[in-house]
């Protein structure tokens, strides 16, 4: 973990991924869409219990306080710009976790017999699909 840093002018959430991205010389989406996707994954895996699912988010809140800041300077625009990019993150990913939440507060709230048995025998996958599908175009979008 030596000279790794985190980008903060390149965050979406503590650029932690920005800064390997420019430490490796790979893309910045690309990497963020893969750490996301493995944590997606990773829940997906039946039988894995909270432990191994949270261990991507776990990797990541270690790294946030390990490495170090940095940041370039910025102009006036090149900041609003990153300013917008976040929050285009943001509201996409806050539409994708509505999106998934607001089905499941009217089934229980209006079917609770039938709740359990959709959270039980829907796919985790599908349950997940609409959050993961805006959370990464919020990552695309973003940059």
């Amino acid at each position: 973990m030596k000279n790794y840093y985190r980008l903060q002018d390149e965050a979406l959430v503590a650029g932690v991924t920005a800064g390997i991205a420019e430490k490796k010389g790979i893309g910045r989406v690309g990497l963020r869409i893969s750490f996301f996707l493995i944590f997606v994954l990773i829940n997906l895996i039946p039988g894995t219990g909270m432990g191994i699912s949270m261990l991507p988010l776990l990797v990541y809140v270690v790294a946030w306080m390990l490495f170090p800041a940095r940041g370039h300077d910025l102009t006036d625009k090149e900041l609003e710009k990153k300013i917008e990019s976040r929050k285009a993150f943001y509201n996409y990913s806050m539409l994708g976790v509505t999106a998934n939440l607001v089905p499941l507060i009217g089934m229980g709230l209006f079917y609770q017999d039938q709740f359990l048995l959709l959270l039980f025998t829907v796919p985790t996958f599908i349950l997940l699909l609409p959050a993961t599908v805006f959370i990464i175009y919020g990552i695309i979008r973003a940059g």
